[in-house]
C-alpha cells in the first residue's frame, strides 16, 4: 500500500496524546481502553460509538482534557472511515477544546496533516505537519515529535520527495525505538521507511524492514498491520518481475481489508491488482479490478486511490487499441493528480499519455508529454519514475524518427544497471530489468535499423544472466572479500538477535549496529564496482562482440547463435570469428506458436509423423535467415520459448538428418557467461575421478516397482532401478581413475558433502527431482533423508568439469526474462562447475541409463561432453526403433564452456532452458 494508506491504517498514537509530560494508562481501568482497542485493531465502526460516548460523558463533567482527547480520536475515525466533511467538522471542534494548550494544538495540527493528506490537499498537509513539529519541539513533547516526523514523511513522499521522506521517516523510527513505544507503532513505521526504500529503489532494504513489521504484526495478530504490509511486499515483487508472488500476497491482503471492511485498503489492492494483471496481459481480470478499485475510491473520496484507478482504466483502454477514452480517462487522472502534487503519478500518466498520442499518430503531443514527464522524475530521486520518463521519451523520439531516440534508450539502459547494481544482500536484483527489457528492445531495433548488427547484439548481452555473472565473480573472489563475507554473515546474525530481544535498548544498539554493517557492505560494494569499471570487470561487466568473437570462436569450427525474444518481435544472431550477422526473424506470438508446435511433436514418441516437418520449418525461421555456415561446434544463447527446446533437433535441409547428429553445441544463459567459463582458472588438478549417486531412499539392490524420476510428490518416492544400474555402471568404468559410489540409502546429503565434492572432476546423479518455476527455493535434488537445494548447492565450492543430472525436467526452473532459468544448472554454475548436463523433459528411467552408458563411454575415452553427445545423438539417430525418436536422444543438453571444448575434440553444451510447473522424476516408462 502506499505510505498514504499506510500512514491511514496503522498510526498507533491512541494512548500518546494526553497533555503534556502525563503518560495515559494503558490498562482496562483507562475509559479509552475499549475503543483504542477497537481502533488498534482496525475496527472504525465499532470505535466510532464509543469515542462519541466518552466526548458526551466528559462534557457531562466539564473535563477537558479528555474531553479534547475523545473528540480528536472521534474525529480522526471519520477520517480512518473515509467521512472527510465529519473528520473536518470535528477536528475543528478538537481545535476549539484545545484552548490554546500549544501540545493539544500540536497533536491536532497532526491530525489535521494526515486529514489534508488524504484529502490530496499536499502543501497544507506539509504546513500542518511542520507546525505540530515546532509546537512538539516546543512543549518537549518527544512522542509528538516522532509522530510529526512521520507527517512530513508522508507529505514528503506523495509529492515525489523520496529521499527527504526517508530521512524523516528514519528519524521517526530512530524516536520512536529510543521512546520505547509499543510494538505496533515500531511496525508502522517500519513499514514507512521500507515505502521510502522501495522508492529510491532500494529493494533488498525494503523488504528487510517489511518483513520486520510484518512480524510483529503476525505475532499480535493484527490484520489491519499484516494487510498493509502485504501490500506493500507485493509492491516489491511486481516491481522485480514476480507477479505470481505478488498476486498471492495482494490477495491475501484483499482478504484482510474485506474481512475488517477497509474501503482504503480494499481500493488499494483493486489497484495493485488490476496493474498486475493488466502487466501480465489478462484483460478481463485487470478490467474487474479496474472497475472495482475505480468505484470504491470514488464512493469514498479517496483521490489518491481515484487517480491511481483512472491511470489503470487509461493504459486497458490503450491496451484495447482504444485511444480516445484512454485518453479521456488519463486527462481526468492528470487533473487530479496535479492539483494534488502527487509525484510519481504526474510521471507515469504523462508515460502514458505519451502512449496514447502515438497510437494517434500525434508525434509532436507524444513528444510534449514526454519531456514534461522527463523534468518532473528529474526532481523525484526515484529510479522507476526516472526510467519510465526516459522510456516514454525513447518511445517518442522514435515515433518522431529522431536520431536522438537511441541515446535516450541507452541512458534508461545505464540507469537500469546502475539502479540493479546497488542492490545488495539478495537475489532481488535479477528481477529488477525483467519488467523493463522494452528499452533494450528499442535499442536493438534502432541499432540494426542503422546497419549495426555488433552493437545491438552487444546491448542484448547486457540483458542477459547478469545474476549469474555476479555470483561466479562472488564465488571466484570469496577469498579476495573475505571481509565482506564475515560482514554479511554478522549482519545476518545481527537481524537475527535483534528478533530476539526484548528491551529496547538492546534493540536500539543492534540498529545502529545493523546500519553501521549495511553501510559499509555498501561502500565495499561501491569500491569494487568503481575498481572493475575500466578493466576485464571481473565477470560483472558483459564483453564486447569483439572480445567474443577474438576469445570465445577462436577458430573458423566454432560459432556462436544468440536470440533475444522481444516484447513483439524476435532477434537473432550468427557470430563467427570474422563477421556479425542479425536478423528480424518475426513476431513473437508466431513464433511462440511453432515453438510450442515443435515441443509437442519432440517430446511424446507418439508424434513421430510430425516432428521432422516441424523441425524443418523451425530451422527456416529461426536459423536460415541468419546465413549461418558450416560448423563443427554451435554455441547457444537461446530466449523465450526457445528455452523449451533443444535446437539439435532442427532439420538444416531437406532429407538432411537433425542438426545435433551432424555439430556439437554448448548453451548457456549468455555468451558472457560461456566465457568467463572458458577463461576461469584452470581445471584439473583433481584427485578423485567420478562420484556417481544412484536411486536415493532405497536399499542397494532392492529393485521395487519403476518409476519416473520426479515428477510428482508421489513419483518421487518411488524406487528408480536403472538409476541404480546407472550409477553403478558408471562408477565401474571410472574406477581406475577413482571414483566413489552412493546408492539406495547410503545417498544422504550428509554422506555425498563428507566426500568433498570439490575433489572430483565428474559428479552424477541418478535421482528423483522436484523443479519449480514458481517457488526456486523448492527446486533440488532428491536424496535419502534430505535434499540438496539451489541455496545449499550455490554454497559449495565445486571444480567439476561437468555435473550430470539424470533426472526429469532438470533444466526448468523459474524463467526469468534476461536472467534465463533460475533452476539446478544455474546453481552448480554459481557453485563453481563448469558445465552441467541436464533434461528438458521427463524420461524414462530405463532409456535415461541406456543413453549414460553410451556418453560415459566416449567421455572416458577422451572426447569432451559435447563431442560426446554428439556421438551418442548420432548413434541413436540412425539406428531403430524407439531410441531414434528426439523424445529419447533430445532431451539431454549441456550448459557450459572450459578450456577443453575449445579444443579440437571438445565442447560443452548448455542447457536450453524452460518453464514448467512444479515437476521432476524417472521410469521405465515410468519418469525420473
Amino acid at each position: 500500500m502506499s505510505r498514504a494508506a499506510a500512514v491511514a491504517g496503522v498510526l498507533v498514537v491512541l494512548l500518546s496524546c494526553a497533555e503534556p509530560g502525563r503518560e495515559v494508562a494503558t490498562t482496562v481501568q483507562s475509559p479509552f481502553f475499549t475503543a483504542d482497542s477497537l481502533r488498534d485493531e482496525g475496527s472504525f465502526i465499532k470505535a466510532l460509538p464509543l469515542y462519541r460516548q466518552l466526548r458526551d460523558s466528559f462534557a457531562v463533567v466539564n473535563d477537558t482534557a479528555n474531553l479534547w482527547r475523545a473528540q480528536l480520536w472521534w474525529s480522526d475515525t471519520f477520517r480512518r472511515l473515509n467521512q472527510s466533511d465529519s473528520a473536518r467538522a470535528g477536528l475543528a471542534q478538537a481545535m476549539r477544546l484545545s484552548t490554546g494548550d500549544r501540545n493539544r494544538v500540536g497533536w491536532t495540527r497532526l491530525m489535521w496533516s494526515f486529514a489534508l493528506e488524504r484529502d490530496g490537499q499536499l502543501d497544507s498537509a506539509f504546513a500542518e505537519a511542520v507546525g505540530a513539529l515546532d509546537l512538539a519541539r516546543a512543549t518537549k513533547d518527544l512522542k509528538l515529535e516522532a509522530y510529526a516526523h512521520d507527517a512530513l514523511g508522508t507529505a514528503h513522499s506523495l509529492r515525489g520527495r523520496y529521499r527527504e521522506a526517508l530521512a524523516a521517516d528514519s528519524t521517526s523510527l530512530a524516536m520512536r525505538r529510543a521512546l520505547g513505544l509499543s510494538p505496533a507503532t515500531i511496525a508502522q513505521s517500519l513499514n514507512e521507511v521500507g515505502i521510502g526504500y522501495r522508492h529510491l529503489g532500494r529493494y533488498t532494504d525494503a523488504v528487510r524492514v517489511y518483513e520486520e513489521a510484518l512480524a510483529i504484526h503476525r505475532r499480535r495478530n493484527h490484520e489491519l498491520g499484516m494487510a498493509i504490509v502485504l501490500h506493500n511486499l507485493a509492491n516489491i515483487r511486481t516491481a522485480t518481475g514476480e507477479v505470481e508472488q505478488a498476486a498471492e500476497l495482494l490477495h491475501e491482503s484483499l482478504r484482510y481489508s474485506e474481512r475488517l471492511q477497509n474501503h482504503r485498503g480494499m481500493g488499494f489492492n483493486h489497484n495493485a491488482l488490476a496493474t498486475l494483471y493488466l502487466r501480465a496481459g489478462n484483460r478481463s481480470a485487470a478490467r474487474r479490478h479496474v472497475e472495482s478499485g475505480l468505484r470504491i475510491n470514488r464512493t469514498k473520496g479517496l483521490k489518491y486511490g481515484e487517480v491511481v484507478a483512472l491511470e489503470n482504466l487509461g493504459r486497458l483502454e490503450l491496451a484495447e487499441a482504444r485511444p480516445s477514452p484512454a485518453e479521456a480517462a488519463l486527462r481526468a487522472a492528470l487533473s487530479l493528480a496535479d492539483s494534488a502534487g502527487f509525484g510519481r503519478e504526474r510521471v507515469s500518466i504523462r508515460g502514458a499519455l505519451v502512449s496514447a498520442a502515438i497510437a494517434r499518430k500525434s508525434v509532436a503531443e507524444a513528444l510534449r508529454w514526454a519531456r514534461a514527464a522527463t523534468a518532473i522524475a528529474d526532481s523525484l530521486g526515484d529510479p522507476a519514475a526516472q526510467f519510465q520518463a526516459l522510456e516514454s521519451e525513447g518511445a517518442a523520439l522514435e515515433a518522431a524518427r529522431r536520431g536522438a531516440a537511441l541515446d535516450i534508450y541507452l541512458r534508461a539502459i545505464d540507469l537500469l544497471e546502475s539502479w540493479r547494481g546497488r542492490l545488495a544482500l539478495g537475489d532481488l536484483r535479477m528481477g529488477v530489468a525483467e519488467p523493463r527489457l522494452s528499452v533494450y528492445e528499442g535499442a536493438i531495433r534502432l541499432l540494426l535499423a542503422r546497419k549495426r548488427p555488433a552493437d545491438a547484439f552487444e546491448i542484448a548481452e547486457r540483458a542477459r544472466a547478469r545474476l549469474l555473472l555476479e555470483l561466479m565473480a562472488d564465488r571466484d573472489g570469496r577469498e579476495a572479500r573475505s571481509r565482506e563475507q564475515a560482514l554479511q554473515a554478522r549482519l545476518r546474525e545481527r537481524y537475527e538477535a535483534r528478533g530476539e530481544v526484548k528491551d529496547e535498548e538492546s534493540r536500539t544498539r543492534l540498529d545502529r549496529e545493523i546500519g553501521d554493517i549495511t553501510a559499509e557492505l555498501t561502500r565495499r560494494s561501491s569500491e569494487a564496482q568503481a575498481h572493475d569499471s575500466s578493466g576485464r570487470g571481473g565477470r560483472l561487466r558483459p564483453y564486447r562482440a569483439a572480445e567474443l568473437q577474438q576469445n570465445l570462436m577462436m577458430n573458423s569450427n566454432r560459432a556462436l547463435l544468440a536470440y533475444f525474444w522481444g516484447d513483439s518481435v524476435v532477434y537473432g544472431w550468427w557470430l563467427t570469428r570474422d563477421s556479425v550477422r542479425a536478423a528480424r526473424l518475426g513476431s513473437g506470438d508466431s513464433l511462440t506458436t511453432l515453438i510450442g508446435f515443435l515441443r509437442t511433436a519432440i517430446e511424446r514418441p507418439s508424434h513421430d509423423s510430425l516432428w521432422r516437418g516441424v523441425a524443418r520449418r523451425a530451422y527456416e525461421h529461426l536459423v536460415a535467415p541468419l546465413a549461418p555456415g558450416l560448423v563443427q561446434h554451435l554455441l547457444v544463447v537461446p530466449d523465450g520459448p526457445l528455452a523449451h527446446v533443444p535446437i539439435e533437433v532442427m532439420i538444416p535441409a531437406r532429407d538432411a538428418p537433425p542438426w545435433g547428429a551432424t555439430a556439437r553445441f554448448t548453451y548457456g544463459p549468455s555468451a558472457t557467461v560461456l566465457l568467463t567459463l572458458l577463461q576461469g582458472p584452470k581445471a584439473g588438478g583433481w584427485e578423485r575421478t567420478m562420484l556417481a549417486l544412484g536411486n536415493p531412499g532405497r536399499g542397494a539392490g532392492g529393485l521395487g516397482e519403476p518409476a519416473e524420476r520426479g515428477a510428482t510428490a508421489t513419483d518421487i518416492s518411488v524406487a528408480l532401478p536403472y538409476a541404480e544400474t546407472e550409477a553403478r555402471a558408471i562408477h565401474k568404468l571410472f574406477r581406475q581413475r577413482g571414483a566413489d559410489l552412493l546408492l539406495g540409502t547410503r545417498a544422504t546429503p550428509a554422506r555425498w558433502l563428507a566426500l568433498d565434492p570439490s575433489r572430483y572432476r565428474y559428479l552424477h546423479f541418478a535421482a528423483h527431482a522436484r523443479v519449480s518455476d514458481r517457488r526456486p527455493e523448492d527446486t533440488h535434488l532428491v536424496l535419502s533423508d534430505g535434499k540438496l537445494d539451489l541455496a545449499g548447492i550455490r554454497r559449495l565450492r565445486l571444480r567439476a568439469d561437468l555435473v550430470t543430472l539424470s533426472s526429469c525436467e532438470t533444466a526448468l526452473g523459474r524463467r526469468v526474462r534476461g536472467e534465463g532459468v533460475i533452476g539446478l544448472s544455474h546453481a552448480f554454475l554459481a557453485a563453481g562447475a563448469r558445465a552441467t548436463l541436464v533434461t528438458l523433459w521427463r524420461i524414462t528411467d530405463q532409456s535415461a541409463a541406456d543413453f549414460m552408458k553410451d556418453f560415459y563411454q566416449e567421455l572416458h575415452a577422451g572426447v569432451s561432453p559435447a563431442e560426446a553427445l554428439r556421438v551418442v545423438r548420432q548413434k541413436w539417430i540412425t539406428g531403430s526403433g524407439p531410441s531414434a525418436h528426439p523424445s529419447r536422444w533430445a532431451p539431454f543438453v549441456l550448459v557450459g564452456e572450459s578450456r577443453s571444448e575449445a579444443g579440437q575434440r571438445g565442447s560443452k553444451q548448455g542447457v536450453t532452458l524452460t518453464e514448467r510447473s512444479d515437476g521432476g522424476g524417472r521410469s521405465s516408462e515410468n519418469m525420473r
